[in-house]
């Protein structure tokens, strides 16, 4: 038996969250960018974690910090889920066999679904085996039917065109994994929509406003002392210590002895540039998010329509974040080039104080930026 939920299809994406919502909210009768549902959602932020002396984020590999553009994950209370006035249920399943069966139910009434995966087992994927950088249980797919004789699932994933056929024994190795510490389990979790029933939800021009100050939180009053801009400083300020704390070699998970400087360089390219951040550590999305309130009709005319003056400040910010982003990209860029070049001696073919001029640079641009943005405020 196969089954596809009826007119439910994926498009090409940058970010796997941002994308599998955007892809389950044109089902559900929003048609948007994903730039639009990354922003709605408010998850942009920053977060630096400095491991040195606990426990790495990749286990057996002694990796000194981690950072990344992002400071929030799909969850039920998904900002832009609210906004459109859709409910969101999470599922999770200790079982993976239970988990399937659940899914087939879901699917059999076309509701489509979005699924956590171990990105390490999905067939299509291919990665640098020496730089052990495939497992990954947070990544984000959608599910859009299954084929019972064939032993297939059919997965939209971000950068691959259309739905991938995936055997339904390796897709619930992948939603199984354990690989890792256990919040980057992806322990079976699955997340489907439903419309309110009564159909209700903020005007747009209202809902990104919150969803614009959610980001604003992020950066200017962060819970946490690692994330936000008080998380960059402590990035830039990290530059510094790179020629001894990255002066050194270490085993990767496989036993390999690999020169930590340029394992750090390559984490540190994917991490900004090219895993699902869209470029820019994620500021590069945003910025699209940005650029396309300033050209939406809906905030020009109808409902909680925004005067010239926060219009006036979009159009200040467009400038910052994209000069934001391509200094995020010239840190990733310069990194990669000297590992690329350089292999195992690439930390004494780069410029520590320069690089970390850039950071400084970056941190007060993003705190002109959301100052700036901070005055759009219902």
């Amino acid at each position: 038996m196969k089954h596809i939920v009826k007119n439910f299809i994926h498009r090409i994406g940058y970010h796997c969250e941002s994308s599998s919502l955007r892809d389950l909210f044109e089902y559900y009768g929003f048609p948007m960018s994903e730039a639009m549902a990354f922003g709605l959602d408010g998850t942009m932020g920053f977060g630096f974690f400095d491991t040195t002396g606990q426990i790495s984020f990749i286990p057996d590999s002694n990796i000194p910090f981690f950072l990344g553009g992002k400071q929030g994950i799909i969850e039920p209370n998904s900002l832009a889920c609210r906004l459109l006035g859709i409910i969101l249920r999470k599922q999770s399943f200790t079982n993976m066999d239970k988990a399937w069966e659940e899914s087939k139910k879901i699917l059999d009434q076309d509701i489509p679904l979005i699924l956590r995966v171990d990105i390490a087992y999905m067939p299509y994927e291919s990665f640098d085996e020496e730089f052990d950088q495939a497992h990954f249980g947070g990544h984000a797919v959608t599910l859009g039917g299954y084929e019972e004789e064939k032993g297939v699932a059919y997965i939209g994933d971000t950068e691959f065109e259309g739905f991938q056929e995936v055997p339904i024994s390796i897709l619930k190795t992948a939603r199984n994994s354990t690989y890792g510490p256990k919040f980057m389990h992806p322990s079976n979790i699955q997340f489907s929509m439903t419309r309110r029933p009564d159909g209700k939800h903020p005007p747009l021009a209202a809902g990104v406003k919150l969803a614009i100050q959610k980001v604003v939180n992020n950066m200017l009053r962060p819970s946490m002392n690692y994330n936000g801009i008080q998380g960059l400083k402590g990035f830039a300020n990290s530059i510094l210590k790179w020629g001894d704390l990255l002066n050194k070699r270490i085993k990767n998970s496989k036993g390999t002895d690999i020169s930590l400087a340029r394992f750090m360089f390559e984490l540190i390219y994917g991490y900004i540039e090219t895993w699902g951040t869209g470029g820019g550590a994620f500021r590069k999305l945003y910025r699209d998010f940005l650029e396309e309130l300033l050209a939406h009709p809906e905030l020009r005319e109808g409902p909680k329509t925004w005067n010239s003056d926060e219009f006036s400040i979009l159009e200040e910010t467009i400038p910052i974040i994209s000069d934001s982003a391509q200094n995020w990209t010239l840190i990733a860029e310069t990194l990669k080039k000297a590992g690329n070049e350089y292999k195992d001696d690439c930390l004494n073919h780069i410029d520590i104080d320069e690089l970390h001029n850039i950071a400084l640079y970056i941190l007060s641009r993003e705190e002109e930026l959301f100052t700036k943005l901070s005055k759009i405020k219902n």
